[in-house]
């Protein structure tokens, strides 16, 4: 009777520290995504408040550092990506973490720390990333006042990652914007020969610009066209302006993959 009661607190035991180590982070990505910043950071702190089981905190901390980096924390930033390089070494958000380090220290104008972080990733056996750091450096470089580093960082990019979502705002900044940070696109040409991937549909105006700034500080060149259908004036967040269907789905396969809602248009 004693071997089966033990056994009992035992499961139970295991049970109860199981569970602690699944956190529900849904709320937390939801809000991110939705751009409310401030909500993912409040969720984010709750938890780390409440939670005593450290099991799936890089995913948490990793979340609240784009949080905090969104909403221009940039020292509680630094401090959640710091925790995971420190904490998690060799967990799947690491090099993710150190990335948005890098960010970090970009959005600060600490060029140089940023540029040996985007290096460290660039010397990894890790290629998912590349892309991303290449596009990264590349810009590192031109706020560093060297443009033929700049060049070398874009001709690599598009060499060695052709298809990449980089490479390919690389040709649509030159292309449709010749700017980095667009506001709004105005199409010159007939409704229904180009292509665009719509990644937001807002009835605010103002919602709709907020929207397209984070996406253009994201280093994804979107844009607002008003749609008036319906006699209801409405706004909607797109990015390209592809002439072919096929490059439409390679764009929205990979903005997708960065986890926003998209849509093919026309």
């Amino acid at each position: 009777m004693r071997k089966i009661v033990s056994f009992v607190i035992f499961v139970n035991l295991v049970i109860f520290v199981n569970s602690g180590h699944c956190l529900n982070l849904d709320k937390i990505k939801a809000a991110y995504l939705n751009g409310e910043y401030k909500i993912a950071i409040s969720e984010g702190e709750k938890i780390l408040l409440t939670s005593v089981n450290h099991a799936g905190f890089d995913e948490l901390y990793y979340y609240l550092g784009l949080s905090y980096l969104k909403d221009s924390n940039y020292v509680r930033a630094d401090d959640m990506f710091g925790r995971v390089i420190a904490e998690f070494k060799d967990g799947r958000f690491s090099s993710q973490s150190k990335l948005a380090l890098g960010d970090t220290y970009f959005m600060q104008g600490e060029f140089e720390k940023a540029e040996g972080l985007y290096n460290e990733l660039l010397d990894t056996q890790d290629t998912k990333l590349k892309p991303a750091v290449l596009y990264r450096l590349s810009h590192t470089a031109m706020k560093q006042g060297d443009s033929a580093k700049s060049n070398q960082y874009q001709k690599s990019l598009k060499e060695d990652y052709p298809f990449s979502l980089e490479a390919k705002l690389d040709k649509e900044v030159s292309i449709v914007t010749n700017k980095a940070v667009p506001e709004s696109v105005p199409l010159d040409v007939p409704s229904g020969s180009v292509y665009s991937v719509q990644v937001g549909f807002f009835s605010s105006k103002e919602n709709s610009l907020n929207f397209t700034k984070e996406l253009n500080q994201n280093d994804i060149p979107a844009y607002v066209e008003e749609d008036t259908a319906d006699s209801k004036v409405s706004y909607r967040v797109k990015v390209g302006i592809l002439r072919t269907r096929q490059e439409a789905v390679d764009l929205q396969k990979q903005l997708a993959g960065k986890g926003y809602s998209t849509k093919i248009c026309p």
